[in-house]
């Protein structure tokens, strides 16, 4: 299931690119104004990049301000160095497809995360990125083993099993 970045409403169809609640409509990155951008990244932290967006951090209060299923924006390229550590009440993230970097410690101590799946754009996740994630139950991957850009230790602390798959969902 795919959530809208801008509602948060789930989005039943696979391979949906706009929301039926909100009217957003997925655009290409380069024809994306600020202003869109920004609607779009308020809760975070953030640099723009060449050809996407890394988020650096979660804005004001960790604890509260992002809740339930989390759609990070399909244009982000990089979460960086702890940027979402310690959101406590994610339960759910929707990675997008266009993700290829997940820095040390992005997600650890997000205690209620239950469920991630991780697409095969991702080129690099680092050490300890889903550190203390107690509530993190299976993480699937779209990869048929560990990929060489992933340090060995990126779910240290957790007891989260790996379904790994050769195909992106």
């Amino acid at each position: 299931m795919k959530f809208c970045p801008m509602c948060g409403m789930s989005q039943w169809n696979k391979g949906a690119t706009s929301c039926e609640y909100c009217e957003y409509v997925e655009k290409s990155f380069d024809l994306l104004s600020p202003l869109e951008i920004g609607e779009l990244m308020s809760s975070y932290e953030y640099t723009v990049l060449d050809d996407g967006v890394r988020i650096d951090m979660v804005k004001n209060g960790r604890d509260i301000s992002l809740r339930g299923a989390v759609a990070i924006p399909h244009f982000v390229k990089e979460i960086g160095l702890e940027a979402f550590a310690g959101c406590k009440f994610i339960s759910r993230l929707d990675l997008p497809k266009s993700l290829r970097y997940i820095g040390d410690r992005a997600f650890a101590w997000c205690r209620d995360l239950f469920d991630v799946y991780i697409p095969e754009s991702v080129e690099h996740i680092g050490k300890e990125a889903f550190l203390d994630c107690h509530d993190l139950g299976v993480v699937c991957v779209a990869s048929p083993a560990l990929p060489d850009g992933w340090d060995e230790e990126w779910l240290s602390g957790c007891r989260a099993r790996i379904e790994w798959s050769s195909v992106d969902e």
